[in-house]
């Protein structure tokens, strides 16, 4: 059980080093101000968060055996009962799901600290809308 514990654990690390990864690519190639980049790593979190619990969704006992957390799991502990990959299933399913839930509140997150750098003295559409021209005439 640790076994599967640990494995599922190193896999989502994995996946989110690689989103993380992704995710400052994109800053850095864009050259995006604080605000902007704080939204551009909120929205990476949560496409991660997504593809978490779309990938948990599509788990069952039959293709577990053929993705990457079988293949990390050391061949001495991959269980050959149904029940053992049953259990290894659910112990992916719990995995994934609670890093999607964390990965949700660091979106959040850094949605609040976009809010917070965001420096203007209106509303965002007074900002954006050209001033009205006065009819003296």
């Amino acid at each position: 059980m640790d076994d599967f514990r640990e494995t599922a654990i190193g896999l989502t690390l994995w996946y989110a080093f690689l989103a993380l990864l992704g995710g400052l690519l994109v800053i850095v190639l864009n050259d995006l101000d604080a605000q902007a980049a704080c939204l551009a790593g909120a929205d990476v979190a949560l496409l991660f968060a997504l593809g978490l619990i779309m990938k948990s969704r599509a788990l069952n006992e039959q293709s577990i055996v053929r993705g990457q957390f079988w293949r990390a799991l050391p061949a001495s502990k991959r269980p050959a009962s149904e029940g053992g990959r049953r259990m290894a299933r659910s112990m992916l399913e719990r995995v994934w799901l609670h890093s999607a839930k964390g990965a949700a509140a660091v979106a959040i997150a850094l949605c609040m600290l976009a809010l917070a750098t965001h420096h203007g003295s209106g509303p965002a559409a007074a900002q954006t809308l050209p001033a009205a021209v006065s009819d003296s005439g």
